[in-house]
């Protein structure tokens, strides 16, 4: 792969970023009358990051502020024709950095990918802290629940 620049999220690059979502079952939909509280209904593009590779976005990853100490990860999808290649784990790192620069120092995750957890236990520290319900398929179908997963980023 060709080398992946990271850079902070704009307005414009929503399409392609809700197409790489929604290759993974994770893109953000309205409230409908079939899911009213969906898991996500939009992007905050102030606190996204997307992975460029020959001018064309191969990745994106965002954050949602709860607390002036507390935010939570989310949507974190890489196209896959370009994983294995450490786009992730780049999307992550700029991710975690900004955040702590903002004085955040609690995050939380939810996944449901088995590798996903693994992968954000052993590479970045995090720990399984419960499961929550999923309100609706979203991610994997077949699992109705996401493992939470929580980071100290003052240890980090």
């Amino acid at each position: 792969m060709t080398a992946i620049g990271i850079r902070k999220m704009r307005e414009e690059d929503l399409p392609a970023c809700m197409a790489i979502l929604d290759r993974w079952n994770m893109a953000p939909r309205p409230p409908s009358a079939d899911t009213p509280d969906p898991e996500r209904s939009g992007i905050e593009v102030a606190n996204g990051f997307v992975a460029e590779a020959e001018g064309r976005i191969v990745g994106t990853c965002s954050y949602i502020v709860h607390s002036a100490d507390l935010a939570e990860t989310a949507s974190l999808a890489v196209d896959p024709a370009c994983r294995g290649g450490g786009v992730g784990h780049l999307l992550q790192q700029a991710r975690l950095d900004e955040m702590r620069k903002r004085g955040i120092k609690t995050v939380r995750t939810e996944t449901d990918r088995p590798e996903t957890i693994r992968w954000y236990v052993e590479r970045f520290g995090y720990r399984i802290a419960g499961t929550n319900p999923k309100k609706h398929a979203f991610s994997l179908a077949d699992i109705d629940h996401w493992t939470v997963l929580e980071l100290d980023l003052g240890k980090a």
